[in-house]
Order: structure tokens, then sequence, then C-alpha cells
């Protein structure tokens, strides 16, 4: 099966970095530890690691190209396999819609990995300066190579239509400013009710990127950091109220009123405290693996988690996060190691953990929250998640549907993207 190598996430602020060298081509034979490529940030320029052993199937950048954060930047399988692409679907026919694109590898069960952003339709500076302006870059009438968007079609836009609604003022995610309007930056612009993600324990608010990808709703999409974690690591709550409390006040500062939630773990417990609150007008609630819903947690993962300072007990620990192991990027590996080295996030996120967990038990409960709120409520749980029991999710309330994934863990916003950012736009339409 193929297996992505990812454009790695080197600190908080990295978004997007230039490709300066390719040091493998495909057909190259590569092992775990082979540096693949040097990558160029504002800040520094460093070596790609491979985590993946096999043949280099395919390259997806090439050298000057800026690419993402957590992307695949090219694929590593076994000799002799060849990548297909289905024959509904093309890379230049790709849109923000089929994002979503199936790539298989024959003889396999395939890998389904999002396109590239914006291929063949939009320059990252272009997209990064329509986010920033609040356009949505859909609209913008390309002059490109192949009707791209480019830098001067943005600029030329904001000129020629000062009418132009901007939806909202929020950092990009590709841009590098930290903070912000109270932490919360955007993922892609659009129009309407914004959808905003709230990451799990131990995550932060770059951990969507790819997923948002995949949405395929027209809204904004903005993110944020819980207390002790990505750009909100100086904050932190001695309770579990407290962290929606702190969650809340970022929302009221930001003038955040009305919007979807979308949840992971902590984060869904999060969201559906805040819907069921009364203080904020939630169009729809979508729930990923939820804390909050029994008192069972695994104790040791969290401890584990916490305690790992070195790449082997910290793989064997995310390793637990997933069914099929082969699913997790190595880059995560990375984006967590780095993110600790110098830094007090692990005693930071321990703190956090104090607050919401003690030993194997959780310390509250969101079945009452859950109850309260009125609006379509979607849950998706995975039927192997070793971190909170999927049995915690029964008894509930029937206006929630349930959809519980077999052959995936704690995490399946990454084991079945496609599926799970489905059943997330579904639900984010059907609330108007």
């Amino acid at each position: 099966m193929a297996r992505p190598i990812l454009m790695p996430q080197v600190g908080q602020d990295l978004t997007e970095g230039k490709l300066v060298t390719l040091k493998v081509k495909v057909g190259d034979k590569v092992k775990k530890g082979d540096i693949v490529a040097e990558v160029e940030s504002e800040k520094a320029t460093f070596d790609v690691e491979s985590f993946e052993t096999g043949t280099i199937l395919e390259i997806r950048h090439k050298e000057g190209d800026t690419a993402t954060v957590l992307q695949p930047l090219m694929l590593v399988g076994d000799e002799g396999e060849k990548l297909v692409l289905p024959a509904t679907e093309t890379v230049a026919a790709a849109t923000p819609a089929s994002a979503s694109m199936n790539v298989s590898v024959a003889g396999s069960s395939g890998v389904s990995l999002p396109a590239a952003p914006g291929a063949g339709r939009s320059s990252p500076l272009a997209r990064r300066l329509a986010s920033e302006a609040g356009l949505d870059i859909r609209q913008i009438p390309g002059t490109g190579p192949g009707g791209a968007v480019v830098m001067k079609d943005v600029e030329s836009y904001r000129h020629t239509a000062p009418g132009e609604a901007r939806v909202l003022n929020f950092p990009s995610a590709t841009s590098s400013a930290a903070g912000g309007a109270q932490g919360i930056k955007s993922l892609q612009p659009g129009e309407g009710d914004p959808v905003l993600f709230i990451h799990g324990f131990g995550a932060d608010l770059s951990s969507w990127r790819p997923f948002v990808l995949l949405m395929n709703v027209k809204n904004p999409l903005l993110a944020l950091d819980l207390p002790g974690h990505g750009i909100s690591q100086a904050a932190t709550a001695s309770s579990f109220d407290g962290i929606v409390s702190h969650v809340r006040s970022q929302l009221e500062a930001a003038g955040l009123t009305r919007l979807h939630l979308i949840g992971h773990s902590l984060g869904a417990a999060v969201a559906t405290e805040l819907a069921g609150g009364g203080t904020l007008d939630v169009r729809s609630l979508t729930l990923m693996s939820p804390a909050g819903l029994g008192p069972k947690v695994n104790g040791d993962f969290v401890e584990g988690f916490l305690s790992a300072r070195t790449e082997a007990p910290l793989r064997a620990w995310l390793d637990v996060l997933v069914h099929d192991a082969a699913k997790l990027p190595g880059a995560l590996l990375r984006a967590t190691l780095a993110g600790r080295d110098g830094t007090s996030l692990a005693a930071q996120q321990a703190r956090i953990a104090g607050a919401v967990f003690a030993g194997s038990t959780q310390l509250f409960s969101i079945r009452h929250a859950l109850q309260r709120y009125e609006g379509p409520v979607r849950m998706i749980v995975g039927m192997n998640d070793h971190i909170i029991p999927p049995d915690n999710t029964v008894a509930l309330p029937a206006h929630v549907a349930v959809h519980r994934l077999p052959q995936v863990g704690h995490l399946p916003q990454l084991e079945a993207a496609p599926l799970v950012a489905r059943l997330a736009s579904e639900n984010v339409r059907s609330a108007g």
C-alpha cells in the first residue's frame, strides 16, 4: 500500500515551505531515516526525513514549489506497484468538492489521500493573500497557467470589487502570524455561518489542515487551540469547566455567536458543553470520538504520551490512537517531538490532563449538555477505539445520530477521512 512522506511541521508557526532540493526521484529506493528533500522556511532550512521504507512511486512537487505542512510531498510503496487514479477523476480536474480524490495502488486495498490543495487552480501565495483579505478565491478569475489564480489576480480583484463581502477577519492558517483574534485562525475562507474545529487532547489546530481539504461546504472554516496546546500553550485551566470558559471567552471576544462546531475527543466534549450552554447559537454539532460520555479513559496512554521524549516510546503510544498503525503519518511523530523540544508544552498539557482526568477516570460529563442541545448532532466513533471505549456512547438522547465505524480507532478523521468529512459536511449543510 502506498504511504505518504509528508511535508513536516517544524514549529507551531510553520505552515508552508519552499522545496529547495529533491534528493530522490521516482523509482529510487529509500529506507527509514533517509533524507529525501531539503525545505526552506522563512526562518530556517531543514531536511525532510523519510519515515517509510520502500520505493518512490510519485513525487507531488518539483524544486521551487511551495508545499503545505502535513500534506504529501511524495508517495512510497512496494517496488513494481503502480498508482492508479479512478477513471472519473484527474488531478487537473480536482476542485474543492472533489478534493477527496482516492489514490489506489494496483494490487492493494488502496489508500485515500487528498489532492494537493488548489492543484492547477491557484498559487499558494494567492490563496494566502485571498484568505487574509477574507476573499473566496473560487470567485476570483485566474490569468495564470491553465487559468490558475495568481497573486496579481487577487490584488486586482481587491481593487476592482470594493463591495465584496469580507466574511471574517482572522489570520490565515497559512500566515506566519501567531495568535490573532484570540488565537482563532482561518483554515479556509467562505460564506455563511463559520465552522469551528476544536482539536483533542495533545493535538493542536494544525491537525485539522489535511481534513478540511475534504470538507464539501462553502462556509468559512476556523480552528482554535485549547489551553495548554499550540498557540494557547501559555493558557491553563484547573477544570473542564475552566477549559470551556476559556474557549467561550475566545469566541465572545471574536464576536462569534452563531456557528457550527466540529470537535474531536476532549474538543468534542468542549463543543458539546458550548452547544448546550445556551449562550451561543450553535447551528450544528459534529462529534468525533467524544470524551465526557462515560467515566473510562485510557489513563496509561495519557501518562505514556506525556512522558515520551524520544521517537521509540512516542511512536508506541501514538500507535494506540489508531486501528492500523500504517495510517499514522510519520510527520505527526516528528511534529510532536519538535513541539516539545525546549518548551514547556508537555508540562502544560500534564496540568490540563490533571484537571480533566484522574488515572483512568474522566472527571466530567457532557450528557446533560447533549440532552439540552436541540440542533442536528452527528457522532462518529471508531469501534476499535483504545482511548475512549466505544461503549461510552450507549443510551444517548434520541436526536443524536451515531455512526460506529469498524476497524477505526480514536482518530476517525484520519483513518476514515473521506467518509467522516462527508458526514460532517452533510451535518453542516442540514442546518442551512
